[in-house]
This record gives C-alpha cells, sequence and structure tokens, in this order.
C-alpha cells in the first residue's frame, strides 16, 4: 500500500517532465550543432530493467549493482531526461524513501536548470509540498523519512544552505559514492556558505565527468570562483567567467542564465546593465552560421546590441565575425541599411563592418 501511493504522489512531481525529454534533448543539440544523444527510455512504474539486466532489480540485492549501472551511464553519457526516474523508482522498491524523494528532485532540477517546459520553481516547490501533507496514505515511518527529504531539499531549493547543510547530511551523508546527487548538493552548500576546503573544492572539480551538461554545475563554480576572485581549484583568474559562458551555452535562456552574463560582463570590464546582451563566441558562431545558411541577414539582428556596447572581447568577435560576411553582397547591403538606420557607437561599428 505505501509503495503504490508513493508512487502516485511521485508522479505529481514527475508529470511535467514526462512531456519535455524530446524537447530538451532536441534544444541541446540545436545550440551544440551536434546530433541529440539518444534519449533514456523513460522507465515504467511496474518494472525497470537496465542495460544487461533482464528482471527488475526490486530487491536489496540488486539495488546497488542497479544504481551503479545508473551513475556510470551518467558519467560516461551524461544525465538524460529519465534517469531520475529510474533511480527513484529502484530506491522506493528497496524502501529507501528519502532517496526516492531526491532521485526524483534530481530529475527535475536538471528540467528547470536547462529552462524545459513549465518547469519552474514554484511548480517544483508545489510538487515537493504536495509529499509533505498529513492526509496522504503513507505509513507513519514512510511519511517522517519522505518529509525530512522534502525538508532538506526546500532548504537547498530556498538557499537557506546552513539548514540544508545539515538536514542533507542528516538524510544522506552516510552515502559513499563521491559523485552522488546529496553529494553535489552538500559540496554546493559549502561553495555557497564559503566553508569549503580544499579537499571539497578538489572534489567538486572531479565530479565534473558526472555534471559536465548541468547549468546548475557550472553556475555554482561560477558563482563561488567569483565571490572569492580566483578560481576555486586554483586554475586561471579567468575561471570564473569560463564557467559562467559553460552555463550560458548549456541553457541560454534558462535560469542561471542571466546571473551568468553579468559574471561574464563583468570580467570583460562592462556593466551589469550591459550582461542582457552580451553574447559568448558560441552563440555569435551559432547565430552566423544560421544567417549565412539560411541566407537571411536579418537572424543577425541578435548581434547588434552586442554590436553597439564598448570595446570588449565579445564585441570585437562578433564584429570581426560579421564583418567576414560583409564581402557577399546581400549582407553587406543589410549591414549598410541597418547602419543608417543607428546612432552613435552601432553606426560606426555597422559602417566598420560593411567595408568588409
Amino acid at each position: 500500500m505505501q509503495k503504490t501511493n508513493i508512487s502516485l504522489l511521485l508522479m505529481l512531481l514527475i508529470m511535467m517532465v514526462l512531456v519535455i525529454p524530446f524537447l530538451v534533448l532536441n534544444s541541446c543539440a540545436v545550440r551544440s550543432g551536434k546530433a541529440a544523444a539518444k534519449p533514456a527510455l523513460l522507465p515504467g512504474l511496474d518494472a525497470i530493467t537496465l542495460p544487461g539486466r533482464d528482471v527488475p532489480p526490486d530487491n536489496g540485492i540488486l539495488l546497488p549493482a542497479a544504481l551503479d549501472d545508473l551513475a556510470e551511464l551518467e558519467r560516461s553519457g551524461g544525465f538524460v531526461p529519465g534517469l531520475g526516474l529510474a533511480e527513484s523508482k529502484l530506491r522506493e522498491d528497496a524502501g529507501d524513501y528519502s532517496g526516492a524523494v531526491l532521485a526524483v528532485y534530481k530529475e527535475l532540477s536538471w528540467a528547470y536548470a536547462m529552462g524545459a517546459g513549465d518547469v519552474t520553481k514554484e511548480s517544483i516547490r508545489q510538487g515537493l509540498e504536495k509529499l509533505l501533507e498529513e492526509n496522504t496514505a503513507f505509513g507513519p515511518e514512510a511519511h517522517k523519512e519522505i518529509a525530512a527529504a522534502v525538508r532538506a531539499i526546500l532548504a537547498y531549493f530556498d538557499g537557506r544552505y546552513d539548514i540544508a547543510e545539515e538536514l542533507l547530511t542528516k538524510l544522506y551523508g552516510k552515502e559513499t559514492e563521491v559523485d552522488s546527487f546529496s553529494r553535489f548538493m552538500l559540496l554546493v552548500c559549502a561553495l555557497e556558505k564559503g566553508t569549503a576546503e580544499r579537499d571539497e573544492r578538489s572534489t567538486y572539480g572531479a565530479i565534473r565527468a558526472r555534471y559536465a551538461g548541468f547549468p546548475e554545475y557550472w553556475y555554482r563554480y561560477a558563482r563561488s570562483e567569483n565571490a572569492s576572485g580566483k578560481s576555486i581549484l586554483d586554475e586561471s583568474p579567468n575561471a570564473a567567467s569560463a564557467h559562467a559562458e559553460r552555463c550560458i551555452n548549456l541553457a541560454p535562456e534558462g535560469p542561471y542564465a542571466a546571473e551568468c552574463r553579468i559574471i561574464l560582463a563583468k570580467s570583460m570590464g562592462l556593466k551589469t546593465e550591459d550582461a542582457p546582451v552580451l553574447k559568448t563566441r558560441f552563440e555569435i558562431d551559432a547565430a552566423v552560421t544560421t544567417a549565412v545558411n539560411q541566407r537571411n541577414p536579418n537572424l543577425l539582428l541578435p548581434l547588434l546590441p552586442l554590436a553597439a556596447l564598448p570595446d570588449n572581447p565579445s564585441t570585437l568577435y562578433a564584429s570581426g565575425a560579421m564583418r567576414a560576411l560583409a564581402g557577399e553582397s546581400l549582407f553587406r547591403i543589410w549591414f549598410s541599411a541597418e547602419a543608417e538606420k543607428a546612432r552613435g557607437r552601432l553606426a560606426e561599428r555597422l559602417l566598420y563592418i560593411s567595408r568588409g
């Protein structure tokens, strides 16, 4: 009875992500210029089979090996929609209800970080809070474990890192997997509080293989380095901006992109108000390539506000990329026409660009 009810309530959390896996993967593929990775099939709630396994790993003997399989999938190919749900079902079948809730949150946090669908902070909060309601049909012990997990996650979600660290440690502190999601969250708490020691900072860098495609990983990385004024792993003075750029490239319209653009702008000597129009090299290249392939100069319009900024690496790169197109009359005529409509610095830059 408990497992059925828990599954039904967890479905309230995951329904929003069931319809977006292909959208997330395809949008990433378009931005990267690569074919989308084959998505993990969303597991059925009645049975989950993993590569090389013929039966559902629904007992304590098979659980560790099944979780190892999932972890290796994430490390080798990156997280794809469905892996968090698969982990949740495995843990629920084994009676690990706090682990099941955390795995669903992992699924949702990836979708949220990618800016996918209607996965908002409010929708995630509402789903989590459903699990705190007293009128659910949980047994007392199961409800206690689930509620504890939800409170820890909500504290993290709200940025109450002292409380989150305490609650997460109590629930998941014995986790031996160095790059588990609970470990990631604990490391983030330390980074955000500014209390991370050398070993914690080193561990954060070491878990990169599993989280390289996760915008929040790079966002937290950039924030920590930006706050301290230097790389948390003694990399380079520009590490914060480099990590901010990776976050933006993964999810240009995601919830972490705006702050990362500010970090990027400041690293280039620009003002905070300049950040919204700032583009990464990847974004500039994508805009130029699309305009050329479609023979449509109007697709360069998003780069014009960037061209109007004071000298900075991003603006100079965009100007150079556009100037290379002016050898073709289609683009040269368009640049000249836009220059006539523009004023000030933008007009000067467009005139320069139009000369090819």
